[in-house]
């Protein structure tokens, strides 16, 4: 605890020290002996209590009292004095000091000191509710006014009904007129309040809440769109029946509804609007021309089994019975029936339209996605392929590979025992060469076989300079631009053949000093590139290509078969440039181009 003294005597003021310290009132005390220096300290601040002496040499506990008003107000003031009179005493209380110690009495200053804290926090802590109180009723009042929600409370026995300003500004009446259930019976659209009669009488026969809306009818023949909430709640003391609840404007919203119907029609996608029992209230224009029904029909027969695929009609109706009374969202694919009498695959998002905690609207969009179940259909059967292709590896690992190695070693036996001068030792070496490339090419291939993904492509087509023996003096550059993803092994085999051609053509025959390899995985597509600064292509030859040379048309060929897009520029001045661009749904795999759409 700090303490601000207005003491001139330390003696004094180290003994009101330790006979605080001494009852356990652990304190950091700061003494002034004049006004300035009470001031000063006064101004900064962090106390929590002031002490001070009745007499000084140059100032009094009177004048220090006023200005600790003045500047601190909160913080409680103790007089410690051995001059003060007792009437002296009461008047400093009646002038604002929360107590006074006789020095000759110090055994009574820590008494006096908790007493002073514990008043001065009760009274911040009134005055924080206080304040807090007000705060809260402004904020309500504000907030009513702008959400257009009035509150009220209407105890069914006496009749007697509170409104709040809101609630009148909403039924717009004047503040002075007492609201009755005739007055507000009066306001009621007339075709409404049989209706909300029947919900009245219901609710208070039954002490239960309710939730409606309705329309008011205005003196100047405008028409309101309410809803009205009320819980039911005993009354403090007794037992009659009381009603506590809020009434919402709606106006603008149901307008937007209708505004929203409208636009929802104007939307290319299908689109349901539900209420919260999933019944249907409003069908798009282009949900009602897919499937040939009417907005009649959509309301009135059993739609899931009119459009809905048979296979898929008891999950629908399950998964409908178990979300609708939630709020949270949620999605479904199903076949849907067009008016050709096709199904096609459609993703259906159910979103809730919640208000006060309730879903008031569910809003379903349906996207077509025919062609992902068609992806979907393509790597299963791309699976199955690639069990075939496993079994397809292991039986040429176990017949013609071991074949392949059995005559290769016995070929390699019988030519160590033919003489080097012999006219057949070129040929059986030319054999025995031939059998260990084809071994090493088997190899290959069933390692290919079975392989259930693809390789780093830049790093395989960074190899190609290495494999070549090409002079390390060529700057040889490799960039990768984005997040790498994988891709398609269709797709990977021929960009991995186009991009080892274009770098066998750049360091083996363009005479280039530097050559850069550049993958780029963007969000649209995927692109390679190979540039050179080389002599360029003869543009005659890029036009046409070189008899008997296939590598430029097996490059367009390749680019053409997996739906690619090849460019080849090239000029003596500036080199050649190979770029291939493919459609991101195209090259990337399922889940590599799924997770660059969600982003």
């Amino acid at each position: 605890m700090r303490i601000l003294y207005l003491e001139d005597e330390p003696r004094d003021a180290e003994l009101v020290q330790a006979s605080l310290e001494a009852e356990r009132i652990a304190c950091e005390l700061t003494r002034a002996d004049n006004q300035p220096d009470f001031l000063k300290y006064l101004r900064r601040g962090g106390f929590d209590l002031i002490l001070a002496d009745y007499t000084l040499p140059l100032f009094d506990g009177m004048s220090a009292l006023k200005l600790a008003q003045e500047v601190s107000p909160q913080v409680p003031f103790i007089f410690v004095s051995g001059t003060m009179g007792e009437e002296v005493a009461i008047e400093a209380l009646k002038q604002g000091a929360t107590d006074y110690v006789f020095k000759t009495r110090l055994s009574r200053i820590a008494p006096s000191v908790r007493r002073a804290l514990r008043e001065s926090n009760d009274r911040s802590q009134r005055e924080w509710a206080e304040e807090a109180l007000q705060r809260n009723e402004a904020y309500l009042a504000e907030a009513q006014r702008l959400s257009h929600t009035g509150s009220f409370g209407w105890c069914v026995a006496s009749g007697k009904i509170y409104w709040s300003d809101e609630t009148y500004r909403i039924f717009e009446q004047e503040f002075t007129t007492p609201p009755t259930l005739d007055l507000i019976f009066e306001c009621i659209h007339p075709e409404d309040r049989e209706p909300v009669r029947r919900v009245i009488d219901a609710a208070t026969a039954e002490a239960k809440g309710f939730d409606f809306e309705h329309r008011l009818l205005l003196r100047d023949g405008s028409v309101k769109y309410v809803r009205v909430v009320g819980h039911p709640a005993a009354r403090s003391g007794t037992e009659d029946l009381e009603f506590v609840g809020a009434v919402t404007d709606i106006t603008e919203r149901k307008r937007a509804e209708q505004e929203l119907q409208q636009l929802v029609d104007l939307v290319p996608q299908m689109i349901v609007v539900f209420n919260p029992d999933g019944k249907v209230i409003h069908v798009n224009r282009v949900a009602r021309e897919y499937t040939g029904l009417t907005l009649d029909e959509y309301r009135s027969v059993d739609v899931v089994g009119r459009v809905i695929h048979p296979d898929d009609r008891e999950k629908v109706r399950a998964s409908r019975k178990l979300a609708f009374p939630k709020s949270d969202p949620w999605e479904q694919d199903t076949r849907l029936r067009g008016r050709d009498g096709i199904y096609r695959w459609f993703l259906f998002r159910y979103n809730p339209l919640v208000e006060q905690g309730r879903v008031r609207r569910w809003y379903a969009s349906a996207t077509e996605i025919e062609s992902r179940k068609q992806e979907e259909d393509r790597v299963r059967k791309d699976n199955v392929r690639l069990e075939e292709r496993t079994r397809i590896a292991q039986e040429l690992h176990d017949t013609l590979l071991q074949t392949f190695l059995s005559a290769s070693m016995l070929l390699s036996v019988a030519t160590d025992d033919v003489s080097p001068d012999s006219l057949v030792k070129p040929q059986l070496d030319r054999i025995l060469e031939i059998m260990n490339q084809g071994i090493k090419e088997g190899r290959a291939t069933i390692q290919d076989l079975r392989s259930d993904g693809t390789p780093d492509l830049v790093q395989a087509l960074s190899q190609v300079q290495q494999e070549l023996g090409v002079q390390p003096g060529i700057d040889f550059r490799v960039t990768v631009v984005g997040r790498q993803e994988p891709l398609r092994p269709p797709v990977w085999h021929e960009m991995y053949r186009i991009g080892r051609e274009a770098l066998v053509n750049a360091f083996s025959h363009s005479r280039a000093q530097r050559v850069e390899f550049e993958l780029e995985y963007a969000d649209s597509d995927l692109r390679m590139r190979v540039r050179d600064n080389g002599h360029g292509i003869d543009p005659q030859v890029l036009r046409s290509g070189r008899d008997g040379h296939w590598g430029l048309a097996g490059m367009r060929e390749r680019a053409a078969k997996i739906g690619g897009m090849l460019n080849i520029s090239s000029s003596a001045a500036a080199g050649t440039e190979v770029q291939l661009s493919i459609p991101a749904n195209i090259a990337f795999q399922a889940s590599g181009a799924d997770h660059r759409a969600e982003r």
